[in-house]
């Protein structure tokens, strides 16, 4: 693992984001191609990347939301 590869993820593990420290690879003398193969998953990343999708809604969901609002 290479100092100033950085995962940002959600509170379930599932990983969000990538952050790359330019800084510190700077200070480590670390290649660009050291980091493209540490981030040789990367396309297993994206296409496991979930779009949370927001439920549809439904003439049911709404009758019942307006009967929580009338309570």
């Amino acid at each position: 693992m290479i100092n100033g590869i950085n995962y940002i993820t959600d509170e379930s593990g599932i990983k969000k984001a990538i952050l790359l420290d330019l800084i510190q690879f700077k200070k480590d003398g670390v290649t660009a191609e050291a980091i493209f193969e540490q981030l040789s998953e990367l396309q297993i990343l994206i296409n496991d990347a979930g779009v949370e999708k927001k439920a549809a809604n439904t003439w049911e969901m709404a009758k019942e939301k307006l009967k929580n609002l009338k309570s």
